[in-house]
Protein backbone atom coordinates (compact mmCIF):
# COMPACT_ATOMS: atom_id res chain seq x y z
CA UNK A 1 0.00 0.00 0.00
CA UNK A 2 1.56 3.77 -1.11
CA UNK A 3 1.54 6.04 1.58
CA UNK A 4 1.74 9.67 1.08
CA UNK A 5 3.44 12.41 3.43
CA UNK A 6 2.66 16.09 1.70
CA UNK A 7 5.27 18.79 3.48
CA UNK A 8 4.36 22.20 2.84
CA UNK A 9 4.73 26.17 3.41
CA UNK A 10 1.80 26.81 5.60
CA UNK A 11 -1.40 25.05 5.61
CA UNK A 12 -1.46 24.55 1.94
CA UNK A 13 -0.89 20.38 2.18
CA UNK A 14 -3.64 20.53 4.82
CA UNK A 15 -6.25 22.27 2.66
CA UNK A 16 -4.62 20.37 0.03
CA UNK A 17 -6.15 17.48 1.02
CA UNK A 18 -9.04 18.94 2.60
CA UNK A 19 -10.46 19.77 -1.16
CA UNK A 20 -9.63 16.66 -2.66
CA UNK A 21 -11.57 14.88 0.09
CA UNK A 22 -14.39 17.09 -0.68
CA UNK A 23 -14.16 16.30 -4.51
CA UNK A 24 -13.26 12.49 -3.55
CA UNK A 25 -14.10 11.07 -0.60
CA UNK A 26 -11.83 10.26 2.20
CA UNK A 27 -7.85 9.68 1.36
CA UNK A 28 -6.47 6.59 3.37
CA UNK A 29 -2.62 7.00 4.42
CA UNK A 30 -1.77 10.60 3.60
CA UNK A 31 -0.10 12.87 6.56
CA UNK A 32 0.71 16.38 6.20
CA UNK A 33 3.67 18.59 7.92
CA UNK A 34 3.13 22.29 7.57
CA UNK A 35 6.13 24.90 8.20
CA UNK A 36 5.14 28.04 9.54
CA UNK A 37 6.04 31.33 9.44
CA UNK A 38 8.38 31.17 12.74
CA UNK A 39 9.07 27.46 12.43
CA UNK A 40 12.99 26.57 12.73
CA UNK A 41 14.09 24.73 10.01
CA UNK A 42 15.91 22.01 12.16
CA UNK A 43 12.13 21.28 14.07
CA UNK A 44 10.86 20.26 10.87
CA UNK A 45 13.58 18.16 9.59
CA UNK A 46 12.42 16.65 12.94
CA UNK A 47 9.30 16.09 12.44
CA UNK A 48 10.03 14.72 7.95
CA UNK A 49 12.22 12.38 9.94
CA UNK A 50 9.32 11.22 12.55
CA UNK A 51 7.15 10.67 10.25
CA UNK A 52 9.44 9.01 7.40
CA UNK A 53 9.69 6.60 10.76
CA UNK A 54 6.10 6.33 11.52
CA UNK A 55 4.71 5.12 7.95
CA UNK A 56 8.18 3.52 6.86
CA UNK A 57 9.79 4.33 3.98
CA UNK A 58 8.99 1.63 1.43
CA UNK A 59 6.30 2.73 -0.68
CA UNK A 60 5.96 6.51 0.22
CA UNK A 61 5.15 9.00 -1.55
CA UNK A 62 6.57 12.58 -0.39
CA UNK A 63 5.34 15.66 -2.01
CA UNK A 64 6.39 19.31 -1.30
CA UNK A 65 4.96 22.38 -2.47
CA UNK A 66 8.01 24.15 -3.81
CA UNK A 67 11.22 23.35 -5.16
CA UNK A 68 14.32 24.26 -3.32
CA UNK A 69 12.15 25.98 -0.52
CA UNK A 70 12.26 24.70 3.07
CA UNK A 71 10.46 22.30 2.62
CA UNK A 72 12.23 20.64 0.03
CA UNK A 73 15.31 21.06 1.91
CA UNK A 74 14.06 19.26 4.27
CA UNK A 75 12.74 16.26 2.75
CA UNK A 76 16.11 16.13 0.43
CA UNK A 77 17.79 16.23 3.46
CA UNK A 78 16.03 12.72 4.56
CA UNK A 79 16.68 11.31 1.45
CA UNK A 80 20.13 10.17 1.93
CA UNK A 81 19.08 8.00 4.41
CA UNK A 82 15.67 6.23 3.04
CA UNK A 83 14.27 5.36 0.29
CA UNK A 84 10.94 7.10 -0.54
CA UNK A 85 10.29 8.76 -3.90
CA UNK A 86 9.99 12.78 -3.73
CA UNK A 87 7.82 14.83 -6.17
CA UNK A 88 8.13 18.41 -5.64
CA UNK A 89 5.31 21.19 -7.21
CA UNK A 90 2.03 19.10 -5.97
CA UNK A 91 -1.30 20.73 -7.34
CA UNK A 92 -4.88 19.71 -6.98
CA UNK A 93 -5.38 17.97 -10.13
CA UNK A 94 -2.49 16.13 -9.65
CA UNK A 95 -2.55 14.88 -5.76
CA UNK A 96 -6.32 13.53 -6.57
CA UNK A 97 -5.38 11.67 -9.66
CA UNK A 98 -2.40 9.76 -7.41
CA UNK A 99 -5.20 9.63 -3.82
CA UNK A 100 -7.40 7.87 -6.61
CA UNK A 101 -4.70 5.34 -7.97
CA UNK A 102 -2.20 4.94 -5.50
CA UNK A 103 -3.33 1.73 -5.02
CA UNK A 104 -4.45 0.46 -8.67
CA UNK A 105 -0.71 0.84 -9.71
CA UNK A 106 2.26 -0.43 -8.65
CA UNK A 107 4.70 2.30 -7.55
CA UNK A 108 6.78 2.64 -11.10
CA UNK A 109 3.35 3.19 -12.79
CA UNK A 110 2.55 5.64 -10.26
CA UNK A 111 5.52 7.65 -10.27
CA UNK A 112 5.08 7.73 -14.01
CA UNK A 113 1.81 8.86 -14.29
CA UNK A 114 2.72 11.74 -11.64
CA UNK A 115 5.31 12.91 -14.22
CA UNK A 116 2.82 13.18 -17.01
CA UNK A 117 -0.37 13.96 -15.42
CA UNK A 118 1.78 16.83 -13.38
CA UNK A 119 2.47 18.04 -16.73
CA UNK A 120 -0.77 18.30 -18.43
CA UNK A 121 -2.36 19.80 -15.22
CA UNK A 122 -1.12 23.26 -16.05
CA UNK A 123 -3.05 25.01 -19.12
CA UNK A 124 -2.29 28.01 -20.76
CA UNK A 125 -6.32 28.40 -20.63
CA UNK A 126 -5.46 31.59 -23.46
CA UNK A 127 -4.04 29.12 -25.98
CA UNK A 128 -7.34 26.56 -25.67
CA UNK A 129 -10.08 29.44 -26.74
CA UNK A 130 -10.56 31.60 -29.33
CA UNK A 131 -12.31 34.88 -27.39
CA UNK A 132 -13.92 37.47 -29.77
Amino acid sequence: MISILIVSHGNFGKELLKSSEMIIGKIQNVECISFNLGDKFTDLCKKVEGSIKKVGNNDLIVFTDMYGGSTFNAVDKMMKSNNFYHISGVNLPLFMDIALNKDSYSMNEIIEKIIKNGKKSIVFVNDKFIFD
